[in-house]
């Protein structure tokens, strides 16, 4: 997300989804054009587990901070809390193993799906991203909505799959040697990759041999944990 600030004021935030939503027609959208309200503010002085609290009851992975006047102060995102949680508590995120906060039967795509069913995934199960998997279900690649922008992937690409024209298709715009963690590894495993390398989720696989697609971690998954101890 993305704070759309005017003379200090917090005048709305700005999604990802919002960017992938636009058409040609809005090509030269201005900010204020695709921002929306904030589900919820938090005011400074919000304790970090009251906030918590709110980002996993509206399924937001950040808070936005204003005083009672609208004054723009700050950010809180999901990485924040995990980060904190690492340098505070290392030794309780080690008290779980990832296969029981992981999420199981997880949607995913293939190499050869059209860039349009992503789009749509993305857009009506706000899905962030998706893991891509082979035909024995084995983890190739990941595809997110950071990846569809990166491409200029918005609404004006995807005609019709039966159309004249086919779309692209994910292998054109996934990434490719993909992190992994196992469902042996704990908590603190995954928390400290998703830290130190910036990612917002991470795929589970059966074991170093198969690769085969068995779970998903992602930064609220942790968090949940950590709400919880």
């Amino acid at each position: 997300m993305v704070a759309v600030v005017s003379r200090d004021r917090l005048d709305g935030i700005i999604y990802r989804s919002s960017i992938i939503l636009l058409s040609s027609t809005k090509s030269e959208a201005l900010a204020k054009d695709i921002m929306t309200e904030p589900p919820f503010t938090i005011a400074p002085e919000t304790t970090v587990k009251d906030t918590v609290r709110l980002m996993l009851r509206y399924d937001e992975w950040y808070a936005f901070a204003a005083d009672e006047g609208g004054r723009y102060s700050g950010a809180l995102g999901l990485e924040g809390v995990i980060a904190h949680a690492l340098e505070a508590s290392p030794g309780a995120l080690e008290a779980a193993k990832v296969e029981e906060i992981m999420t199981r039967n997880v949607v995913s795509v293939t190499p050869d799906d059209f860039i349009s069913r992503v789009w749509r995934l993305m857009i009506e199960k706000k899905y962030a991203g998706l893991p891509v998997v082979d035909q024995k279900g084995r983890i190739v690649g990941m595809i997110t909505q950071y990846d569809l922008i990166r491409k200029g992937y918005s609404r004006i690409e995807f005609e019709s799959e039966s159309g004249a024209r086919r779309g692209p298709r994910v292998r054109e715009a996934m990434t490719t040697g993909v992190t992994v963690a196992y469902p042996w590894h704990t908590v603190r495993d995954v928390a400290e990759l998703m830290i130190d390398r910036g990612f917002g989720r991470i795929p589970i696989v059966e074991d170093p041999k198969t690769r085969r697609l068995v779970g998903i971690v992602d930064r609220e998954d942790v968090v949940r944990f950590i709400a919880g101890l």
